[in-house]
């Protein structure tokens, strides 16, 4: 039996991400990191560490069927994802690219709006990544994007978190961390500026996740994480996340706060 099956989710980690996180964390962030972006009829846009797509998809409705929209991504299981969903009737015709952030394989002023939600904190080289988001921006061309906040901010991580330390122990909570890493706005603000950006601006976000019930989220996280798990320990955890989340919990599921940051530069007009 796969560790998938164990927890009920069938799937590699794209699918089951695409399937467990996407509809429940990701996807109501998505109206923030597109609101900065504000893409126009008729633009060109580039969706950096795009994933399955849910940012890629809504852009390509706000640009429709005159823009031009290309979402790339390192990995090509979030690829297949992606490209196994049907666009948007009426929106632009997405490109799926795979590439890697820090070398993008499009020439200088290829794209009106850059957008680049939940990527960031995983570049090994942020500012080089940035650099190149700016290369082939046009000039007066936009930068979008969204990293998360503190984990201790993100409630549900920082229970699994907790869960996950007390029962499986620290190594496999120390997982938890980096999706938090690039948590402060005044260090995305540096990193926009050492890429040459001038016109920036960087705030914190809140928001809201929502889940089924606690199982959901810990069912989905140990199928992500590939976690060997009896029944006892599965009950054990989902005990401990319902507890440390149970002024959320309502009959209508597990709805909890989350915090993000957002940051938006634009290109020089002379580029």
């Amino acid at each position: 039996m796969s560790t998938a099956n164990i927890w009920g989710i069938t799937g590699n980690w794209a699918e089951v991400y695409h399937s467990c996180f996407v509809p429940t964390i990701i996807a109501p962030w998505v109206e923030h990191t597109l609101a900065l972006a504000a893409p126009r009829p008729g633009e060109r846009l580039l969706d950096v560490a795009c994933g399955s797509g849910v940012v890629t998809r809504q852009a390509a409705r706000m640009v429709g069927a005159s823009g031009r929209v290309v979402g790339l991504d390192l990995s090509p299981e979030a690829l297949a994802v992606a490209r196994s969903l049907n666009g948007p009737d009426g929106g632009a015709t997405i490109a799926w690219r795979e590439g890697s952030a820090d070398s993008l394989p499009f020439a200088d002023g290829s794209f009106d709006v850059v957008t680049c939600q939940l990527g960031l904190m995983f570049f090994p080289d942020r500012v080089a990544a940035l650099k190149e988001m700016r290369r082939v921006l046009a000039a007066g061309g936009r930068l979008a994007l969204m990293t998360w906040g503190a984990l201790d901010k993100n409630l549900g991580n920082a229970a699994m978190a907790a869960a996950w330390g007390e029962r499986v122990g620290a190594e496999q909570a120390a997982k938890l961390q980096p999706p938090h890493s690039l948590n402060d706005p005044a260090e995305v603000r540096r990193l926009l500026n050492a890429a040459g950006f001038a016109q920036i601006d960087v705030q914190r976000q809140e928001g809201r996740a929502h889940f089924p019930s606690p199982q959901a989220l810990v069912y989905g996280y140990g199928a992500l994480a590939g976690l060997e798990a009896d029944a006892a320990l599965r009950d054990s955890l989902c005990a401990d996340v319902a507890r440390l989340l149970d002024v959320y919990c309502s009959t209508h599921g597990l709805d909890y706060p989350t915090e993000a940051v957002l940051g938006w530069a634009q290109q020089s007009v002379s580029g």
